[in-house]
């Protein structure tokens, strides 16, 4: 694994104001330090599948489980942005484990109300962590199309929220011969990361790709339990 993101000038007042703990093992230092993260890595293995139809290989961090599922929910829902760092690391573990490809990382759009309630974009902020780490570049392929919320809704609601979700973002370029790589925090269903690979497909092949040379795999931070990937 490659070493951490740089900290900020910003990110090192802050640290000395406000410390931060190891959600882990509550020493000081980062939100979670690297034996926490290799430690739940272990207890909270990641994997991959290729059984998928809909992609070349989607990548997993573990299931939504334990201090895993802790660190999503803080990060997602109570904007704890310092946990990006490790969150990004595990993605780039979990890569490194399974695959010597060279992505480019789309993320899937939040919306814009949630972007605005938790003061930044979760998913574009994980994006650019893993981007930093890897050297894989960032393509915001995809926008939001429609603003309705999935959580907590049943899977028949959920596939049908998800075809209306997105549409291609008209001033990005696409290279029609990269492997891209559709990230998001959780797979449940796999409603939102089908009908985004389907909108990115067929622009790619409107714009001029062979259907099978296009390429698209998925990496998602945790799975909830319940679900097949197919």
């Amino acid at each position: 694994m490659k070493k951490r993101v740089k900290i900020t000038t910003l990110d090192w007042i802050l640290d000395i104001i406000f410390p931060c703990y190891c959600k882990g093992c509550g020493k000081i230092g980062f939100s979670l330090c690297l034996c926490c993260i290799f430690d739940n890595l272990k207890k909270n293995r990641p994997f991959y599948t290729n059984s998928d139809p809909y992609f070349r290989n989607i990548f997993v961090c573990g299931m939504r489980t334990g201090l895993l599922s802790e660190i999503i929910l803080e990060y997602k829902f109570l904007s704890r942005r310092r946990y990006s760092y490790a969150l990004s690391e595990m993605l780039y573990y979990t890569i490194l484990k399974y695959s010597k490809e060279k992505y480019v990382i789309v993320p899937l759009p939040t919306i814009p109300k949630h972007i605005r309630s938790r003061g930044f974009d979760h998913i574009m902020r994980l994006a650019c962590e893993l981007s930093a780490i890897s050297g894989f570049s960032v393509c915001p392929a995809l926008a939001r199309d429609k603003t309705t919320v999935q959580v907590g809704s049943s899977a028949e609601r959920r596939l049908k929220q998800a075809k209306e979700a997105y549409k291609i973002n008209p001033k990005v370029t696409l290279d029609l011969e990269s492997h891209y790589l559709l990230l998001d925090d959780v797979w449940t269903t796999g409603a939102s990361m089908r009908a985004a690979r389907d909108v990115l497909e067929a622009e790619l092949i409107r714009r001029g790709a062979s259907k099978n040379g296009i390429k698209i795999s998925a990496i998602v931070l945790a799975k909830n339990s319940g679900y097949e990937f197919s």
